[in-house]
């Protein structure tokens, strides 16, 4: 499932938006990840795929989200910190990748 989120239409705080995607995470959670529009959630399109992914888009630039039965309770706590955690994941798998295949190290390349 394909969730978009737009953080720019909703008046909800960081705080207030966690409490409520932690609400309908459990209620979608039990529908096959689809997530009813309303407030920030724009719309859920079906991809045939058996995680959640949110393409949200906030105040401080787009952002992606994936959720699976493995990763749903850290959502359920702050969705904005597993955001980060798989950012943060993300970036550190492409470190130490080069154009030409070699391998970097600090800026500097290692034969």
């Amino acid at each position: 499932m394909k969730i978009y989120m737009d953080r720019t239409q909703c008046s909800c705080w960081l705080g207030a938006c966690e409490a409520s995607f932690g609400a309908k995470l459990l209620k979608a959670r039990g529908a096959g990840w689809n997530f009813e529009p309303g407030g920030c959630i724009v719309e859920s399109v079906e991809d045939g795929h058996s995680q959640a992914t949110f393409l949200i888009k906030d105040w401080d630039g787009n952002k992606h989200l994936v959720l699976d039965e493995r990763n749903w309770p850290e959502a359920f706590d702050s969705w904005q910190l597993l955001c980060e955690k798989q950012d943060a994941q993300v970036i550190s798998s492409m470190e130490g990748e080069h154009p030409d295949g070699k391998e970097t190290f600090y800026g500097g390349e290692l034969a």
